[in-house]
């Protein structure tokens, strides 16, 4: 992935799972911009209003063009999944998609152009992403931490630990509880007990020079 002065996003490499953002599977030679990101989109707004014209209902269908123009300034490449963020703290995220390791839901398997990451929140913004092989880490503006995915341990499956996650928030990123890179989080303390000496025989346990003094003279 090769980021240009003006934030445009060019990728180049194998095209597996869809991860160099150009609509398809194919491999590139030379980097070759993403078009996703400047290219204008038709927008269909219909108007509520009618005119009665010959006594039928004409709708007023408005054309509109919607420019993207969004610029990336942060990008992370994972084997065959894709992730970057823009100006603005959105994420993008394409490629493989399997068991929501692109943070984009359930369901998907691949995935050929950039898509936006819901966070459930829309004042989140994103400062740093980072892509793996199953699984990915999203860092937020104000410190907090998603994953999306995750790699199995122990023998089990690759996949997001759903946990607590509610149902319609399943393959999306699941924030990290107890985690801030800007704070450091207090670290449980391992609680001293304090040891009494204890007797042994005629001797208390008094320190070594101590004793061998003692024995000396004991001896003598």
């Amino acid at each position: 992935m090769v980021l240009d002065e003006h934030g445009g996003l060019f990728t180049f490499g194998s095209g597996a799972g869809g991860a160099l953002g150009h609509g398809d599977t194919l491999g590139q030679e030379f980097p070759v911009k993403i078009m996703e990101f400047g290219k204008s989109r038709i927008q269909r707004n219909i108007l509520l209003d009618c005119v009665q014209i010959l006594n039928s209902q004409l709708f007023l269908v408005m054309l509109l063009q919607e420019h993207n123009n969004v610029r990336i300034h942060q990008m992370s490449a994972g084997v065959d999944m894709s992730m970057a963020v823009s100006t603005t703290g959105d994420v993008y995220a394409w490629g493989k998609a399997s068991d929501g390791r692109l943070g984009l839901g359930l369901g998907k398997n691949e995935v050929t152009l950039p898509r936006k990451v819901d966070f459930g929140d829309a004042d989140f913004k994103a400062v740093d992403v980072e892509c793996s092989y199953v699984h990915a880490m999203i860092v937020g503006l104000d410190g907090s931490v998603y994953q999306c995915g995750g790699v199995g341990t122990d023998g089990q499956d690759d996949g997001q630990d759903f946990g607590e996650l509610n149902d319609d928030r399943r393959g999306y990123p699941a924030l990290l509880q107890g985690y801030n890179i800007w704070h450091r989080i207090a670290e449980p303390k391992e609680k001293i007990i304090k040891k009494e000496w204890s007797k042994y025989g005629k001797y208390e346990l008094k320190g070594r020079s101590k004793m061998l003094q003692e024995g000396v003279r004991s001896i003598g």
